[in-house]
């Protein structure tokens, strides 16, 4: 979201702290053996072939109890296969004698990168890695290539990078040139030599080797970055565009490309897609992406959502820029604040981020730009555009994961009669032009019922209702415009509901941080929806639903849900329709009670000819148990609203 100089990463992939042992040897001499010894291999034609075991640990030797993925490439650096840790741990049966790398990616930890050997003779091998916290320190490693360098290059470039953090540009020069000549074909050493070069001062050198990298691979994910970034600051945006999407097609889980592509987007107007790789960014980066918050609330704050860019703007200046640009992003939270004192347009103060240094936050300049005209494409791209970028390789069990995360969404009737929560409200009607017009921002006293009816006559059923400040009706929403029947998405994987929809996994991919499940769902085109309905002049229309759902890795709760129509509904004139679920824990300390709750809502959608937004946001929850009902009386009756064309609410 913001532009950034090149840096280094730690090079824990050329020097990672592990330990190669055969499983027997490991049993004589380690603590907890029994533990840690290779799991009994099935007698079948290959058992002769020796098995790899690798497992993951702390620094301190404790294991990583979060889900990893383990990559396993041949010596040439093919991809074998890849697997999720269970129990901090992954095996790859039956393997050929031979040099084997092992790539360990864990989420919150710098990854790791180390070889294993395998011979038969010396049986089972146990792999134990350590991995360190992801501090984020300056010094980072560049080494992406799938390719682990034989001894003397690799001498040379632990030399190299020794000197280039030591700021011997010209003695770092020397030694990566020594290993590029005895590896010419290896894409990482151009690569950092282009950063060498770039440290020097030398833009046209360090590109040279940029494209000779990307020549060499072209996912080659530090040049495409260095080099997009060098574009950014030239302002050449289109051409940066070109290598930074890349950068993020090739690092889906690089935080320093999605915020230089941010920063691309923002200044292209492209604002939607910028507060998407902005939020990307500083998910994956935490505090190392600070300067992702201050393209976050200039994209926000373009789409006129001045609270959410506020909050973005207020996070940026706690994480301790620069002087100057604390300034400047106070100066554009108090037009935020007073937009009556602000131009026709506005009046967003913005920096200009092709200045921006992205490693700290910081900017050469840093003076206000008119504001620009809003994107004309507000809506979210439907489901079916693209797939988003999962981990390569990983195998993923439909079956298993449906069957954990369906028994996750069935605790909420179980435990829940009720939950309150204050619910704050921004709507924006949407112009033409994509502009928003008619902005209101409300709160409600928000209560949800969520109850599972068990019947003779009718078995079992679900039961979802909402009430805002008493009332079902729509008539306290702008214009009875309502996103209603929140709750009742995440009851898709409900197992009353799940067999109404057609699922797959797409593989694993990442959300709030963590390792998430990527589900895509698509409504059964013999099943009316039961999950959505509109109600129009008391005619009641089922809305067949398609999206997707990220969810946990390790706890297998639902983090996030997007959905859409189906197909549109001209009957009904609603061409489109768009719903962001944002999921996260609440504790409720007097129960010793956690659930996964709304945190936010994004809706978008667009009928007779006219489109909306609307942002929700729950905080303060309070929890009453079905051995609670007796204590907090009834829900208020609904108050009378005459019905109209537009009035539309959600029948679960």
């Amino acid at each position: 979201m913001y532009g950034l100089c090149p840096v280094i990463r730690r090079i824990a992939r050329l020097s990672p702290l592990l330990l190669l042992i055969t499983a027997s040897g490991y049993a004589q001499s380690a603590a907890g053996a029994a533990q840690a010894s290779a799991p009994a291999k099935p007698e079948t034609e290959q058992a002769n072939k020796p098995d790899l075991s690798v497992m993951v640990r702390t620094s301190n030797g404790t294991p990583v109890e979060a889900l990893a993925v383990i990559t396993l490439y041949d010596s040439s650096g093919q991809t074998i296969t890849s697997k999720t840790t269970s129990e901090s741990r992954a095996t790859f049966p039956a393997l050929n004698n031979g040099s084997y790398i092992v790539d360990v990616d864990a989420p919150g930890y710098g990854k790791a990168r180390v070889e294993a050997k395998i011979t038969a003779e010396e049986g089972d091998q146990l792999l134990i890695v350590k991995v360190r916290p992801d501090t984020g320190s300056e010094v980072t490693s560049v080494v992406t290539s799938n390719v682990v360098l034989p001894p003397k290059p690799q001498k040379e470039v632990t030399r190299g990078l020794e000197l280039l953090r030591a700021g011997k540009f010209e003695e770092a020069i020397k030694h990566l040139e020594t290993a590029q000549h005895m590896a010419p074909k290896e894409a990482e050493i151009p690569s950092l030599l282009g950063m060498a070069y770039e440290k020097k001062g030398d833009i046209t050198t360090a590109r040279k080797y940029w494209d000779q990298a990307i020549q060499l691979d072209p996912k080659q994910l530090a040049s495409l970055v260095a080099y997009g970034d060098s574009l950014v600051r030239q302002k050449d945006l289109a051409g940066a565009r070109k290598y930074l999407e890349k950068a993020v097609e090739a690092g889906p889980n690089s935080w320093r490309a999605h915020a230089l592509l941010a920063a691309v987007l923002l200044q292209q107007n492209a604002y939607v897609e910028a507060v998407r790789n902005a939020e990307r960014a500083v998910e994956l980066g935490k505090a190392e992406a600070n300067s992702a918050r201050l393209t976050l609330g200039q994209a926000l704050a373009f789409q006129h959502q001045n609270q959410q860019a506020i909050t973005a703007l207020e996070a940026y200046i706690a994480g301790r820029p620069s002087q100057t640009m604390i300034d400047a992003a106070q100066n554009m939270i108090t037009r935020l604040k007073n937009p009556s004192t602000s131009s026709a347009d506005g009046g967003t103060a913005v920096v200009d981020l092709s200045v921006t240094n992205s490693a700290n936050g910081q900017a050469d300049g840093g003076g206000d730009a008119p504001l620009s005209a809003a994107v004309l494409h507000w809506l979210p791209a439907d489901v079916d555009t693209a797939v988003p970028p999962v981990e390569p390789g990983v195998s993923c069990s439909l079956e298993d994961v449906l069957k954990k995360t369906s028994a996750r969404v069935q605790e909420l009737p179980e435990v829940v009669d009720r939950y309150t929560a204050t619910e704050k409200l921004h709507h924006e009607d949407v112009n033409n032009a994509g502009n928003a017009e008619a902005v209101a921002d409300l709160s409600f006293n928000y209560l949800a019922s969520v109850r599972d009816i068990k019947s003779q006559k009718y078995g079992e059923a679900l039961d979802v209702q909402e009430y805002r400040n008493g009332s079902t009706g729509t008539e306290m929403f702008p214009n009875h415009h309502a996103s209603v029947g929140l709750p009742s998405i995440v009851l898709i994987f409900h197992p009353l509901l799940i067999g109404d929809f057609d699922m797959k996994c797409e593989g694993l991919s990442r959300a709030h941080g963590n390792f998430a499940w990527q589900i895509y769902f698509r409504q059964k085109d013999d099943k009316e929806s039961r999950i959505r309905r509109y109600r129009i002049a008391g005619t009641s229309y089922p809305i067949a639903l398609k999206g997707r759902a990220w969810i946990d890795a390790n706890t297998y709760q639902i983090v996030r849900l997007e959905t859409d129509l189906r197909e549109p509904r001209p009957e009904l004139k609603l061409n489109a329709e768009h719903l962001t679920m944002e999921y996260g824990p609440v504790m409720f300390k007097s129960r010793n009670e956690q659930l996964w709750l709304p945190t936010s809502a994004e809706y978008y959608a667009i009928r007779k000819g006219k489109g909306f937004h609307q942002r929700h946001s729950f905080t303060d929850y309070i929890l009453f148990s079905i051995d609670d009902k007796q204590k907090i009386g009834d829900v208020p009756k609904q108050k009378t609203a005459a019905v109209t064309p537009d009035d539309k609410k959600t029948s679960n």
